[in-house]
């Protein structure tokens, strides 16, 4: 090889070698994705101190690893770990279809997440997996911010029979008219005195349902949403929970222990007039 064709080829190969550097960076990025949760239903990706979830016992994390926008092929060997929440957890293997960009999601509790500290905590995750296309190591971090505080000592809670009168509607935090299942987002059948059942009721005939099961159920479920949403009652639960209450019982037809606590709840003792 002369010493010009010696030098174009050198030439080609650094471009190839600097095309294929630049295309292996480009490939498969991972994202990471840490978000924080007080009842596991709403999520926050609190990245701030400013933006910390208030935390009174349990802690709920969600863990997203992805492919970054603009990437390309996939990712496998994915693996979570959070030193502070004690994880080492593999993940899904991220797919190579350039338009399928299918998440890996990994949730846990922790219970009593707190413990005896009040105050804020930033915990950080990291997720490390291999790009398919490469074979390198990509990596990603992601934090979340929570805010540790005594739960509130919660003494009040007010009756079916407080609620569905008439000349207390000014308490309610919204129309007495409302869908029941607009707020527990679930369809029910509803038995009331001279109109007999009453499919998808209003907030108010549900509170004015008679009988026991899923009757029982949307009475005090109503009853304790409007405790959990009003500013003057020291309440056990707040709404998200008193819906995800309902929600539970209604699809596992147990309309025992968990709507006895919501019944328990709304015996506290009423402080409205």
């Amino acid at each position: 090889m002369n010493r010009i064709n010696k030098s174009i080829f050198l030439l080609l190969l650094g471009v190839a070698q600097l095309a294929f550097s630049q295309f292996s960076s480009a490939s498969t990025q991972l994202c990471l994705k840490k978000e924080i949760s007080s009842d596991g239903v709403n999520w926050f990706d609190a990245n701030t101190e400013a933006e910390a979830v208030a935390i009174t016992s349990s802690a709920f994390f969600k863990f997203t690893a992805f492919k970054c926008e603009g990437s390309f092929g996939g990712l496998y060997g994915i693996n979570l770990t959070d030193v502070d929440l004690d994880i080492n957890q593999p993940m899904d293997d991220l797919p190579s279809n350039e338009s399928d960009f299918t998440p890996s999601i990994f949730t846990t509790e922790i219970p009593n997440y707190c413990g005896d500290y009040q105050g804020t905590i930033e915990n950080v995750a990291h997720v490390e997996g291999y790009s398919m296309i490469s074979h390198t190591v990509r990596n990603a971090d992601d934090n979340a911010w929570a805010q540790c505080i005594s739960p509130p000592q919660a003494t009040e809670g007010c009756t079916p029979g407080y609620w569905k009168k008439r000349h207390h509607f000014d308490e309610w935090s919204l129309h007495p008219t409302t869908a029941f299942v607009d707020i527990f987002d679930r369809e029910i059948t509803v038995r009331m005195k001279r109109k007999g059942k009453v499919t998808n009721p209003t907030m108010r005939q549900a509170a004015k349902a008679r009988g026991g099961k899923v009757n029982r159920a949307a009475r005090h479920a109503v009853a304790a949403y409007l405790n959990a949403t009003s500013d003057k009652v020291n309440y056990t639960f707040s709404a998200d929970e008193v819906i995800a209450i309902f929600q539970s019982s209604f699809d596992n037809e147990d309309f025992g222990d968990p709507i006895e606590q919501l019944v328990d709840a709304n015996q506290q003792g009423c402080p409205l007039n």
